[in-house]
């Protein structure tokens, strides 16, 4: 800043970050939430395996190819010491998926316990909702470091209410859909999908966070 006198001062006023800081802030916290491609693939492996093995050897082969899939696949990740957690979590949910289609004795039975995620994602987003405080900002809202008042601010509030009821519509499309193709025994068409279901909630946890980082920011300029 020059005065009147010809000197110049430093600029003592705050500088505001770029608008596109917070976004690239908000992606980053995103791709931590929602895991890498590679732990993606690692959780969605002993799905592709059990899909493939019970088409060429029937139900037995695929519970045994789907168990050995996830031991190797936690090994590998014990071994390299990245993404544990992912690996843990995908290779109980395979044990656990494999027993439930051995208790049925149907092939559509592993992919009984994925469809509850659906459904009890639809009914949390809902009843949060219709309590006041929806999820998106019970979640979203502190990721992203909004304001601990949001409920009472209502432009956040509207926004948090109608990301919440956007993930309920993607949750209840995603189960009616899995529920359609289990009772058509398409097994083929469960495991696309079931594959298809991380990504996916990988995207709308980063959507979600991007876009409630840019909500907060506009409401404290």
């Amino acid at each position: 800043m020059t005065t009147s006198r010809g000197e110049t001062r430093p600029d003592t006023a705050p500088r505001r970050p770029p608008y596109g800081e917070p976004v690239r802030e908000a992606a980053r916290a995103a791709l931590r939430q929602g895991g890498q491609a590679s732990s993606l693939v690692t959780t969605a492996a002993p799905t592709i395996v059990f899909v493939a093995a019970d088409a060429i050897g029937g139900l037995t082969s695929a519970l045994i190819a789907t168990a050995v899939t996830g031991v190797l696949v936690l090994a590998w990740r014990l071994r390299a010491r990245r993404h544990v957690r992912h690996a843990v979590i995908g290779t109980l949910l395979a044990i656990v998926c494999a027993a439930v289609a051995a208790g049925t004795g149907q092939a559509r039975g592993f992919f009984l316990l994925p469809m509850l995620l659906p459904a009890a994602a639809t009914m949390a987003c809902l009843l949060t909702v219709l309590a006041g405080r929806p999820l998106a900002g019970l979640v979203a809202n502190r990721i992203v470091g909004g304001p601990k008042d949001w409920r009472s601010h209502r432009p956040l509030h509207r926004f948090y209410r109608r990301t919440t009821l956007v993930i309920a519509l993607v949750s209840f499309v995603s189960l009616a859909a899995q529920v359609a193709l289990y009772r058509l025994d398409a097994i083929a068409g469960l495991g696309v999908l079931h594959v298809l279901m991380a990504p996916m909630w990988a995207g709308i946890t980063a959507g979600s966070i991007v876009l409630s980082r840019l909500a907060v920011t506009r409401y404290r300029d």
